[in-house]
Formats: C-alpha cells, sequence, structure tokens
C-alpha cells in the first residue's frame, strides 16, 4: 500500500490531485507536517505554510487565524519579536462566514502551474451551517483548486462531505521515528528514547513534553510512587502546588499518571489478577476525580494529593 505522501505524488503525477482530500490519524501535529510536506511538493520548494502567511495557502482553524499569521510575519520581517497570538487566534468553530471567505479564496487565480489550497482544521469543528456551505464548493470545485480536510473525529462529519472526499490516513510514528524525529528537533535532549516511550507515536505530545520540562516532571513524579510509610506528606503537597499553577504540566502529568496505571493493570494481569484488578478499580476512581475537577470544579492541587495517596495505598 502507498504511504501518504506517495498517495500524494501519484496524484500529482497523474495530474489528478485537485479536488477535496480528508486527512485523518495521526494527532494533530502529525496531520500539520503532512501538510507541510505536500504544500512543499504542489509549490515546489520547501515553504513554510503551516506557521507563516503564504498568498496560495488558506487555513480555516479554530486555533490560529489568517490575520495571526499576517503578524507574526510582519514582526518577522520588521526583525521585531514575535509576541504570543494565543489571545487573538482562538476560535471555538469553524463557521459558515470562514467557509465563505475560503470558497471566495479559492476562486481567485493563482499563479500559473500553481493551486490554490484551502485548508480546514479540524474539519470536525465546522459548525452545520459551515458544513453545509462547504458542500457546495466540494460538489463543484474551482480550477486548479485543493481541499484539505484534516479531522480527528470523523463521526462528526457529515456523510455527504466524506463521501465527496479522497481519503488519506496517517498511522502513528513507531518508536524508533519518534526517536529519530525527537533527536532531531531536539538535539540536547537526553534521554530521547524515553520521550518517545510516553509521547506513544504523538509529536505533538512528545513536543510538549520537550518544551514543558515533562522528563523532570515524570520523574518527581515517580518518586512519589512508594508505599504510604514512606510517602512524604510534604513532597506531595509541593508537587501538587506546582502543577496546580502550571495547567500545561498538569495535563502532562495527568496523562503520565492515567498511562502508568494502565500499565499497571497490563503488566499484572496474569501474573496477579487481583493486584491487576486493584490498579483497574483505582484508575476507574482517579478519572473520575479527575473529570470531576472539570464538571465540578473540586480543588486540583486536593486531588492530586489524594490521588498519590491513593496509589500509595496500593503500593503498601
Amino acid at each position: 500500500m502507498d504511504s501518504p505522501i506517495e498517495q500524494i505524488e501519484k496524484a500529482i503525477a497523474s495530474g489528478k490531485i485537485g479536488g477535496s482530500w480528508l486527512v485523518t490519524g495521526g494527532q494533530i501535529y502529525e496531520q500539520k507536517k503532512f501538510i507541510q510536506s505536500v504544500c512543499s511538493l504542489l509549490m515546489g520548494d520547501t515553504v513554510d505554510v503551516v506557521e507563516a502567511f503564504h498568498p496560495d495557502v488558506k487555513w480555516i482553524e479554530c486555533g490560529l487565524t489568517e490575520e495571526a499569521k499576517k503578524e507574526v510575519q510582519k514582526n518577522i520581517l520588521a526583525g521585531k519579536a514575535v509576541e504570543d497570538m494565543s489571545d487573538l487566534s482562538r476560535k471555538r468553530e469553524i463557521t459558515v462566514e470562514d467557509i465563505r471567505a475560503g470558497i471566495q479564496f479559492l476562486s481567485l487565480k493563482s499563479a500559473p502551474d500553481k493551486s490554490r489550497i484551502l485548508i480546514i482544521n479540524p474539519a470536525d469543528k465546522m459548525n452545520e451551517n459551515a458544513a453545509n456551505a462547504l458542500l457546495k464548493a466540494l460538489e463543484e470545485p474551482a480550477e486548479g483548486s485543493i481541499i484539505f480536510l484534516l479531522c480527528q473525529n470523523t463521526g462528526k462529519l457529515l456523510p455527504t462531505i466524506k463521501s465527496r472526499c479522497r481519503k488519506i490516513k496517517l498511522k502513528p510514528l513507531s518508536e524508533p521515528e519518534m526517536i529519530q524525529e525527537i533527536q532531531k528537533l531536539y538535539p540536547a535532549l537526553e534521554d530521547a528514547p524515553t520521550v518517545a516511550r510516553l509521547a506513544d507515536g504523538s509529536m505533538g505530545l512528545a513536543r510538549d513534553i520537550c518544551e514543558n520540562d515533562g522528563l523532570a516532571l515524570y520523574r518527581q513524579m515517580t518518586d512519589l510512587f512508594v508505599p504510604t510509610d514512606r510517602l512524604s506528606a510534604e513532597a506531595v503537597k509541593s508537587f501538587a502546588g506546582i502543577l496546580n499553577d502550571n495547567p500545561i504540566a498538569y495535563d502532562l502529568v495527568k496523562k503520565f499518571l492515567m498511562d502508568w496505571l494502565v500499565d499497571q493493570v497490563k503488566q499484572y494481569a496474569v501474573s496477579s489478577p487481583f493486584l491487576a484488578e486493584d490498579y483497574l478499580d483505582l484508575y476507574q476512581e482517579i478519572h473520575q476525580l479527575f473529570i470531576d475537577v472539570d464538571r465540578i470544579y473540586l480543588d486540583k492541587k486536593q486531588v492530586l494529593q489524594t490521588v498519590f495517596f491513593k496509589i500509595a495505598g496500593v503500593l503498601s
């Protein structure tokens, strides 16, 4: 079977690249990296269309807006520091106005032998009116236009949209591929294999770990996995305080915790079924606690302390 990029290369060679493509699988980082490669192929040169504005590429996103990209590019060209654009660029859904702007963009003429590319990310964030507006563009694509729908949850897409797109499914990176990519992006990192294992095939998660001192957080977390009589209440309180004040660190440790519990269930499933059952019960209990932090606003710091003492109880 052809790889995703080979599918695109064959479509380009046959002159059948135009129309619409639905890209699924992988995490957001992998999908954007794939689109970066596709756009470079179509433009005939390496271009940074993910972070920078490009005249032949339009992004419709819930995250970074076109205005934010233009502002970033303007600051870079002026030699100024690039300010954090997060407050300006956040959108919760893709609207009909967004899609109409995208269709208008596709109707414009591109440079000779170039395509106009519209990328909708994530396509499952289109509201009902936006999805319906997109259908006409999929049924009657503008000449020289290509539409890429990046999607994390295809169940939220209209069946009529899915049926009008050619499909590309990305696969998670293998651990060796992850290690190679991590070492390329972070050459000073000393323990790429551990990051790759923790990221579980997601370069997006790997980047979060590398850029937010995730390895140190992981080691601090596992240092607290001891029986109750050896667990320091002060150490737990201090670590919970760090996580309480840092949302990214909290999310990373929450992911590490839940993955660790799953690993314990698997590890003891055959050798010690009763212990595996204890870990499974603990997983379900802690999972509900984390849900309640967001649902009914339980005290995050107190919940974290409770979690570590519950784990200590099973280890005793």
